[in-house]
């Protein structure tokens, strides 16, 4: 795992941000549109939650999530829109 420092280093680097996030979003985006459906956030979130020994997300956690990183409301998100929650993820680690 980075050290606190190493992630400090990505958050002040807009380019280390963008390539970090455009990586976990080609992961995510399963069928290569350029955006991530609510079927590829569900696959995902499923995924993270057992792979951390939590309950499956409901259709309605799922449904919160997109709501929330949807800023623009056109039912998918964006690269863009993904940026900001690995930024925020990034935060919380420099955090820890």
């Amino acid at each position: 795992m980075a050290t606190r420092e190493e992630i400090n280093d990505i958050l002040n680097s807009p380019d280390k941000v963008q390539e970090i996030a455009k990586a976990a979003f080609d992961a995510v985006d399963a069928d290569g549109s350029g955006f991530i459906d609510e079927p590829e956030l569900k696959q995902v979130m499923t995924s993270v939650a057992s792979d951390i020994g939590m309950d499956t997300p409901s259709d309605s956690d799922v449904a919160d999530v997109l709501r929330e990183l949807d800023t623009n409301r056109d039912g998918k998100i964006s690269l863009e829109e993904f940026k900001v929650l690995i930024r925020q993820v990034l935060e919380l680690m420099a955090s820890q």
